[in-house]
């Protein structure tokens, strides 16, 4: 710092020293006051140039942790609604499995199972219904696909409950006729064959049977195949397996003997003969063509089988509308369980985020936000310090005066 000389007049070091300390407590005074008034420690680039760099990123990741907080709370929303519908579809369902146990009773005529019928029917569109409803933005929440962002990157929960659920409980969704409760007045099915291999000159065709026979129950919908094999002795095997592989059990009142139940059906036709009309007892009929033993035969028939409808008509009929019914309530269950289970994750994610963005949000608050009580005590510092080197400048700019003295 210069040294002040008062008998050097043109120059008054003294005052410009106490001016620049003026100027340098200004220039900190503002520094503090402009923190009161935004409450932040950084207001420019040039207040830490580091500083603002890492609390920028601070902010955008706690802004991005705080909208997927939000995205999880719109999700468990939509979880929420369809386990409403699901809900409402189960109850439907246990009130259709207690007309369908008071269908059984066969003390019941006509006009009271045609009544039964006409209510189950109702239930069917109410739980189409409820599926149908089931939207939000133009997004099935129950048959569609549905990705939840969940995270800053690329932390998506994907909730598809017809390809994690549906595909073991029903063929074509939650509706009733996926379910397989549909009533009608009667039971009806379709097939569509999609191959047919055979050799040795066999051939058979399929059709749809109107009545099934005893000991045996109705084929689901799904894909089966039909085996039949000829022996050169006139022997004939029947079998019809699954898409799986596995062996049904039919059942043929059209052949002479009682033996014709089981998971395969053996019969001798005479060379040449064009047997009857096979009725496998399952929703199927097989009627072959003209046999001949001269050498081995085989025929293989693929198909797809659709159930539809299911009849309360009688006892029989009524009992086996209650299994599918059973089955229909524990795929909804298993559904109700995937959305739970889903919520629950939602839940436990929400819960980190929060701590994260919590964290996240400290951090940027301790480079960026200024600590109040410091600062008012810098500024109070400051307002004393300037009003001091104020007086020190005026006493300064008298101070040449003295030299008036020597001229008296």
């Amino acid at each position: 710092m210069a040294t002040a000389d008062f008998t050097r007049i043109n120059t008054n070091i003294g005052a410009l020293s106490a001016l620049n300390s003026l100027k340098s407590i200004n220039s900190k005074l503002s520094v503090h006051q402009l923190r009161l008034a935004t409450g932040k420690r950084i207001n420019s680039a040039a207040d830490d140039a580091a500083g603002m760099a890492i609390a920028g990123g601070l902010d955008t990741k706690a802004r991005g942790l705080g909208q997927a907080i939000d995205n999880i709370g719109s999700a468990k929303n939509v979880m929420t609604t369809a386990e409403g519908h699901l809900n409402n579809v189960l109850e439907i369902l246990n009130q259709m499995k207690t007309k369908s146990i008071q269908a059984a009773n066969d003390t019941l005529g006509v006009n009271e199972r045609t009544a039964i019928l006409q209510e189950l029917q109702k239930f069917n569109s109410q739980i189409d219904a409820e599926i149908s409803q089931a939207d939000w933005f133009g997004t099935n929440m129950l048959t569609g696909v549905m990705n939840f962002q969940i995270g800053t990157g690329n932390d998506v929960v994907k909730d598809e409950l017809v390809l994690d659920v549906l595909g073991n409980i029903a063929s074509t969704g939650l509706n009733s006729s996926g379910l397989d409760v549909v009533a009608s007045s009667s039971a009806t099915g379709s097939i569509s064959v999609g191959y047919t291999n055979a050799s040795g000159g066999i051939s058979g065709t399929l059709a749809t049977s109107s009545s099934l026979n005893s000991l045996t129950e109705e084929l689901g919908t799904g894909h089966y195949t039909l085996n039949v094999g000829v022996t050169t002795n006139g022997t004939v095997s029947i079998e019809v397996r699954d898409d799986s592989g596995a062996l049904m059990t039919i059942n043929s009142d059209t052949l002479s003997s009682t033996n014709y139940v089981g998971t395969a059906l053996s019969t001798t036709i005479a060379g040449g003969a064009n047997p009857a009309v096979i009725n496998l007892g399952v929703g199927i009929t097989l009627d072959l063509g003209a046999i001949s033993t001269a050498s081995a035969q085989s025929l293989s028939i693929g198909f797809d089988y659709t159930k539809s409808g299911n009849s309360v008509s009688n006892q029989a009929s009524a009992q086996l509308f209650m299994a599918k019914i059973d089955t229909a309530i524990s795929g909804v269950k298993e559904a109700l369980s995937y959305i739970g289970g889903q919520y629950n994750r939602l839940s436990f994610q929400e819960e980190s985020l929060s701590v994260a963005k919590l964290n996240t949000e400290s951090s940027y608050s301790r480079i960026m936000n200024a600590d109040m009580a410091e600062e008012q005590l810098n500024s109070t510092k400051y307002q004393i310090l300037q009003q001091t080197a104020t007086a020190m400048l005026a006493q300064a700019n008298t101070q040449p005066q003295a030299v008036l003295s020597l001229f008296q």
